[in-house]
């Protein structure tokens, strides 16, 4: 939760960088009106924002089209921030075998505003899966994903980040309440929270939180997979559990000193 009424909040940059998010991992170039459209800023600010960008190489200007993709300083941050994840490689260690396992995607993700960013994926080796991968966002309300972050926090942070939430989308105040402290004792009694086609249909998922020292919110593992290739007996008799199982795993090195925190 941002406090733009903070002295200390700089508009400017908080501008730049929404052009930036605006970009998606699906996307090609964008010109100036799309930027506007996506981040609600007027067409003339954007056009000096983008030509700034382009000047430090956060974004490319392509002449041709005039239009724009992010540039060789974003890429740059971006593998840097994808390297320094500290667990990494103790997390891929159990997170690719079982998405081979279950011939489905294995992803970790965290809250990117009011969004769940996925910022490492599993990819099952010679099996399809479903089409998400990194740098994918997807809604903290109304996912197994968002839920599960949500029901990690205390209950202070979590109302008041729901109340700002609905606000934003238009949900109901109530009914999230609700969902977040049915998927509290989902955590509790199971320790994943499953999710058959309620935001995407096609997709049956779980989903199990995840704390780390070296993050100040929780984090969240997802495991995924075609609905059309699935079961909900699978997901909540072997799916979810193995995922919650390779989580303790990865907790258990993290405390134990294996990996790094």
């Amino acid at each position: 939760m941002r406090n733009e009424e903070d002295r200390r909040f700089a508009q400017t940059l908080a501008r730049g960088l929404q052009v930036l998010r605006a970009f998606k991992a699906s996307d090609g170039p964008l010109g100036n009106q799309e930027l506007a459209t996506r981040t609600q800023i007027p067409k003339p600010t954007i056009s000096r924002l983008t030509f700034t960008l382009s000047e430090l190489g956060f974004l490319e200007h392509l002449p041709t089209y005039e239009k724009y993709r992010l540039g060789p300083a974003a890429m740059a941050l971006g593998s840097v921030a994808h390297a320094t994840v500290p667990f990494v490689e103790s997390a891929a260690e159990l997170m690719q075998p079982l998405a081979d396992e279950l011939e489905a995607l294995v992803a970790l993700t965290m809250r990117d505003g009011d969004r769940m960013l996925l910022t490492h994926c599993w990819r099952p080796q010679g099996a399809p899966c479903i089409w998400i991968s990194s740098g994918f966002r997807m809604p903290l309300i109304g996912t197994s994903t968002g839920l599960a972050y949500l029901a990690s926090l205390d209950s202070q942070q979590a109302a008041a980040l729901i109340s700002e939430l609905t606000v934003k989308s238009e949900s109901n105040h109530l009914k999230v309440m609700t969902e977040v402290q049915e998927s509290k004792r989902m955590l509790m009694n199971h320790g994943f929270l499953e999710s058959f086609g309620k935001w995407n249909p096609g997709i049956f998922g779980v989903s199990v939180p995840f704390r780390t020292h070296s993050f100040s919110e929780p984090l969240v593992f997802l495991c995924g997979a075609p609905a059309k290739s699935s079961t909900k007996k699978s997901m909540r008799q072997i799916t979810g559990p193995k995922l919650a199982e390779r989580v303790r795993q990865l907790n258990g090195i993290i405390s134990g000193g294996i990996g790094q925190q």
